[in-house]
């Protein structure tokens, strides 16, 4: 893991803007005090003083906007550490520990640096080998093609362990530990993704992109949503989608 910056105190004033120089497979973490807007890649997220960020750049520069009529106080570290996330990469819900003891530490911790590669490395998705595919329940590949089939579509954890006839539990453990990610919250991944994207058609209402995407209710959609974004659909659609030409 190379460090490239490490930022232990930062101060953005209200209405103030603030971009940082990146390079194509950085990543940033990042803290606030307040709540403060980043826009990187194709993206736009809100994060605050419970919500930190974790982001890889792919293309552009990394803003940071203070929309606050307060100062905000900012941390953070931008490192590379070899490995490559899906284009668009971000986190908002995550370990924070690691990071915040690399920004406490006078001289960079190897045990530090060591645990924010540990988190990572499962997120990444790993290569296909033929030996790799020879090695999983054929079972697993099939309900992964169904998951993505299907996304759209109400589903629970109970049908998709009927679906390959097994227990749930069986299914959840099995699956995070060959996948490296729950069966559900793989799931929500794809569906946050498509709802995303429906975002932008401005004629959809917050209820229709949320059957469009496999959901029954409006409350859970909007609950998943923040979960990803730090914000409610209806926020996310204010700050990050442009208006129709009047």
């Amino acid at each position: 893991m190379r460090i490239h910056t490490i930022i232990r105190s930062a101060v953005l004033f209200p209405g103030e803007s603030e971009r940082w120089h990146t390079h194509k497979y950085d990543f940033i973490y990042i803290q606030s005090d307040h709540a403060v807007h980043i826009h990187v890649n194709r993206i736009q997220v809100e994060l605050n003083d419970k919500t930190p960020g974790l982001f890889q750049s792919s293309h552009g520069p990394f803003s940071i906007h203070n929309k606050n009529s307060r100062p905000v106080t900012l941390q953070g570290i931008k490192f590379t550490c070899g490995i490559n996330m899906p284009r668009d990469f971000y986190l908002t819900d995550f370990e924070r520990t690691p990071f915040e003891a690399l920004l406490n530490e006078e001289t960079p911790n190897e045990n530090s640096c060591s645990r924010i590669i540990k988190l990572l490395q499962p997120m990444n998705k790993p290569p296909q080998t033929p030996n790799n595919r020879e090695r999983i329940d054929p079972r697993l590949i099939q309900l992964n093609r169904y998951i993505r089939k299907n996304y759209n579509t109400p589903i629970s954890l109970q049908e998709l362990a009927d679906y390959v006839g097994v227990h749930p539990t069986y299914l959840s453990n099995t699956y995070s530990k060959v996948f490296k990610i729950s069966p559900i919250l793989y799931l929500n991944q794809l569906r946050m993704k498509a709802a995303v994207e429906l975002m932008e058609d401005n004629g959809l209402t917050i209820k229709e992109i949320a059957e469009s995407v496999g959901y029954n209710s409006v409350p859970q959609f909007s609950l998943i949503f923040k979960r990803f974004h730090a914000m409610t659909p209806s926020q996310y659609r204010k700050h990050s989608v442009t208006p129709p030409p009047s």
